[in-house]
């Protein structure tokens, strides 16, 4: 490399030719020993995912809560205690339910969910005796006892509504959950709104649901095993 050097009076000398020798020459590191940057790039692409994730899925809890008059509600399964009595996310759903019924907005409800196996019965058989102990005729009530999964809720729930000659719903579940449930009626062709419960009785519990749910859309994604 030739560098050219000014003189005192403003004149320029000759090129000097400048010869850099190998210790000066910036020597381009290892791809295996950047392996910190790498990682903490990784790490941060995932904490800006599950955020958007969480955003979104809290966005959609408030903007997908908007039930419109339907022939059925079908309301979404949850975990039932060991006597009998619907867990507080279940009882949340369906006190939904009953004042969806009482206010006209459909006739008839489609309980869904299968027997788990700390559950002492089917969980649709659970919602419908807690709907009918707060004032639904008994048999204004039908049951899906065979569903594991929300596309099975959903599913199943439209196998039931074609049998009775429904065409429209409200899907009713916690409210964190309704994204991915209407997306799952959307792509099994069930036109439906949604209901949603409230999401937690405490902030830490609603944080772990959210969680959990961003968790249930990428496997959703993934493998369509609709949890």
């Amino acid at each position: 490399m030739d560098v050219t050097i000014s003189k005192p009076d403003g004149g320029l000398r000759e090129r000097t030719p400048v010869c850099y020798s190998n210790s000066m020459r910036k020597v381009r590191k290892p791809f295996y020993k950047n392996w910190r940057l790498y990682v903490l790039s990784a790490l941060a692409a995932l904490f800006f995912l599950e955020a958007f994730l969480v955003l979104s899925v809290v966005v959609n809890a408030k903007r997908l809560n908007a039930p419109e008059p339907a022939d059925v509600l079908i309301v979404l399964g949850a975990q039932v205690y060991r006597d009998g009595s619907p867990s507080p996310a279940l009882r949340r759903r369906l006190n939904v339910a009953v004042a969806l019924y009482e206010g006209g907005y459909a006739d008839t409800i489609i309980t869904t969910g299968a027997q788990g196996g700390n559950e002492p019965m089917p969980e649709a058989d659970a919602m419908k005796a807690y709907l009918v102990a707060n004032g639904v005729p008994q048999d204004a009530v039908l049951c899906d006892p065979n569903s594991y999964n929300t596309i099975q809720n959903i599913t199943n729930a439209k196998a039931i509504m074609r049998a009775e000659g429904f065409s429209t719903a409200i899907v009713v579940t916690s409210d964190y959950h309704l994204w991915r449930a209407l997306s799952i009626c959307k792509k099994a062709g069930v036109p439906a709104t949604g209901a949603g419960s409230q999401n937690a009785e405490t902030w830490p519990m609603a944080v772990r649901n959210c969680l959990q749910e961003t968790a249930s859309w990428v496997k959703y994604s993934l493998t369509k095993d609709g949890l």
